[in-house]
């Protein structure tokens, strides 16, 4: 067999496992348009493959391909005879009036039979770049990965199953690389290749193939690596429906934010950085909205079944909160200004009295600490509205006094502090008794409870957290098994571990303290949005009250401690409540908002900013194409101008010369001065000189072969160089 029967046999197999990749392409976008008509349009591949094969000239293809693109266009849309007037009639109607809503941008206008025949186009400069890749290049690895990608992105996010597609698409894929490579070496052998070793070589190829393939079937797989990003992408959809409360509806996407639904928690959530509300405060603050009490191994509910114990508060009085502020007179005030509408205040820690200039009055919950707005009887937004506070101070050496035998005398009110699930393993009691057993004091037991979490290989993440099914425990999965989630994991865990040791906590809900934005007269001003919902832990200690706990990776809230023991015995705080802890907090802060918050932030812009802007994305991407295309085709008309500024920027050097030198080979090999092989440079420049009627290649080779060979380098007149390289440049843009 010759060698151009070889080539002819390669190339056919070629050209038919690109048109299995091109009906790859077509298959999801038939099937999740509803388009129809596949058929037609995989004729119309094997149409211009063919043509290609053959290498029809222009001439004769372009009239053919469109002829047939104007009877697809009469049969799917009319049932008129294709060579009839009527038929013609509808063709000139369909580019006039569209044309025309083109110009004037009216793109609701355009027509379904123009959409179809602007499809036709890009079938049709996609199989001419194709076509390029496989007689030029004789690389379409970059079209085999982009087909790749285009089908796992489908079978990803949309309903396309693309488990079939991907098989084909890697075997045809790997099979065309294996083809090309043989095609090259044919093209590139002067004597005739036998015919068994290409046939042996493409066998053997593809019994690796079908080997590895049946491997990849029957072998174990392991599970995903990333979590699913389908549910943030349908997050960002103005569609998503999500209630009140942050649960989606049917199991969809949780939002995040404040609800006050906590009796299923877990799942993924998608972030939202809508503002809920700004704060001028001089202090960096936990804004508290309420408690609860009550462990259901699968969320929190209020223990309470009757009607709330109310107190009334007018603007301006004195509110007595469980937590007491400060001693110390350092009463500061933070500015609230409401961006969503919530009928109740944001409390700071140590919170004195309200004031605003609403008509409001306030009733705060006893039982969970909730503070509510009211108008009359009803429960009524405030707008504005001023918070004094003054932070409580802790005494270290009262808290380290707190031993376990002073819970003995706590009234029945704390009980409910210290309730748990008669379900709960009991392996999550025996941890908290091993976390704990090295201290002898409440609160250094429950330092090295809130520490656990950051010593123990847990890890905050918005995706990952799991939803327990069945009558597994929320806090028994997330300690033992996943060790993965976010606020409600970690503050949950810890009140229970608290809980499993006997010291009271509850579960607090509320914001975190959000981002400065801006400085009113040098006092910040936080901004506090969706993603700032949060949820900590308080515990309780006899003769002290009420502390705050922050278990979350990535969160700090130091409360203010005073140091009045002994140095020695204070090596526990320092880590956290002295200035070397300062670089922990901004970056444990930074990784979490710049992986969590500013990457779905910005996929969420770009997928509305996409979703809204589809018609116009479209057009300049098949303008680009075109344009890119024409760039290609008329590239030695503008590439003398690109290429001899750039050379002009460089040093009159040797590195510069040779570099030049090669750039020029490339030049001449794409003019079409083809170096044939075993050729030497000295006679290659004597058949380009011999092209422009010039000595400048000859020049250029002698002193290159200098410089290379004899290392006679300084010698060379590289401005002189400069000038014969330029000149064939040009000559060759011409």
């Amino acid at each position: 067999m010759s060698n151009k029967a070889q080539q002819t046999i390669i190339s056919i197999l070629i050209y038919s496992f690109v048109f299995i990749l091109m009906m790859e392409w077509l298959k999801p976008v038939i099937e999740l348009t509803s388009t129809g008509f596949l058929s037609l349009f995989g004729w119309y591949l094997v149409i211009s493959f063919l043509f290609y094969l053959i290498k029809l000239k222009w001439v004769y293809a372009f009239p053919v391909k469109l002829v047939f693109i104007c009877w697809v266009i009469i049969h799917i849309y009319t049932d008129l005879s294709f060579l009839s007037t009527e038929a013609l009639r509808f063709i000139w109607g369909i580019f006039v009036g569209n044309i025309a809503s083109l110009i004037s941008q009216d793109w609701v206008q355009v027509t379904d039979p123009f959409r179809t025949f602007l499809f036709f186009i890009l079938l049709w400069m996609t199989t001419y770049l194709l076509n390029y890749w496989i007689r030029v290049r004789k690389n379409l690895m970059l079209f085999f990965l982009f087909t790749v990608l285009f089908i796992t992105i489908l079978d990803t996010f949309s309903p396309y199953s693309g488990e079939k597609s991907i098989v084909t698409v890697l075997i045809s894929g790997f099979l065309i690389l294996g083809l090309l490579y043989a095609q090259k070496m044919l093209s590139g052998q002067d004597e005739k290749i036998h015919g068994a070793f290409i046939v042996a070589s493409i066998g053997s190829l593809l019994s690796i193939i079908v080997i590895s393939s049946a491997l990849a079937y029957v072998l174990p797989k392991a599970g995903p690596s990333w979590p699913d990003p389908v549910p943030f992408l349908l997050s960002t959809s103005p569609n998503a429906d999500n209630r009140e409360d942050g649960k989606g509806v049917g199991g969809g996407i949780q939002k995040v934010g404040y609800g006050e639904n906590d009796e299923r928690l877990g799942g993924a959530f998608a972030s939202d950085d809508t503002p809920v509300f700004y704060a001028t405060s001089p202090t960096k603050q936990y804004w508290k909205i309420e408690t609860k009490d009550m462990y259901t191994s699968k969320g929190w509910v209020n223990s309470a079944t009757e009607p709330p114990s109310l107190s009334n508060y007018g603007l301006g009085e004195p509110i007595q909160s469980d937590i007491a502020p400060g001693t110390e007179d350092e009463s500061l005030i933070a500015r609230i200004y409401m961006s969503q509408p919530y009928p109740f205040i944001m409390q700071p820690y140590g919170i004195e009295r309200v004031d605003s200039m609403e008509p409001i009055s306030l009733k705060m919950n006893e039982r969970n600490q909730k503070l509510y707005t009211f108008n009359g009887d009803n429960e009524v937004p405030v707008g504005t509205y001023e918070v004094t506070y003054n932070e409580p101070i802790y005494s270290l050496k009262a808290l380290r006094d707190t031993a376990p035998a002073n819970l003995e005398g706590l009234s029945s009110e704390f009980d409910r502090y210290l309730q748990l699930p008669e379900t709960l393993p009991s392996r999550v009691k025996d941890l908290a008794t091993s976390i704990t057993a090295d201290t002898d004091n409440l609160y250094d037991k429950a330092k090295a409870i809130e520490r656990y979490f950051r010593l123990n290989g847990f890890s905050y993440n918005q995706d990952l957290a799991a939803v327990p099914e069945g009558d597994t425990d929320y806090v028994d999965q997330f300690l033992f098994d996943t060790k993965v989630g976010y606020c409600d994991n970690f503050s949950t865990s810890m009140v229970v571990l608290l809980r499993s040791e006997g010291i009271p906590a509850r579960w607090v809900k509320g914001f975190a303290p959000g981002d400065v934005v801006e400085r009113d007269n040098g006092v910040p001003v936080y901004e506090v949005t969706n993603n700032n919902a949060h949820s900590w832990v308080e515990a309780y200690f006899p003769g002290t009250g009420w502390m705050t706990f922050e278990p979350t990776i990535g969160f700090t809230n130091a409360v203010n401690l005073n140091y009045d023991i002994d140095n020695e015995k204070d090596e526990l705080e320092t880590p956290e409540n002295t200035p070397k802890e300062t670089p922990e907090k901004p970056q444990a802060e930074k990784d979490k908002k710049e992986v969590s918050k500013g990457f779905t932030e910005i996929m969420s812009n770009f997928a509305k900013w996409i979703s809204n802007n589809k018609a116009p994305i479209l057009w300049t991407l098949l303008g680009l194409v075109l344009l890119s295309m024409l760039a290609y085709r008329y590239r030695r008309k503008w590439l003398s101008k690109v290429l001899i500024p750039v050379s002009r920027m460089r040093k009159n050097d040797w590195d510069t010369f040779e570099k030049m030198y090669h750039q020029l080979l490339k030049q001449l090999d794409a003019y079409g001065m083809k170096r044939e092989q075993g050729q030497t440079l000295s006679a290659y420049a004597k058949y380009v000189d011999s092209g422009f009627g010039e000595t400048h290649m000859r020049k250029l080779t002698d002193a290159y072969e200098k410089g290379l060979y004899g290392n006679n380098r300084e010698g060379i007149n590289y401005e002189s160089m400069r000038e014969s390289w330029e000149y064939l440049i040009n000559q060759l843009s011409g």
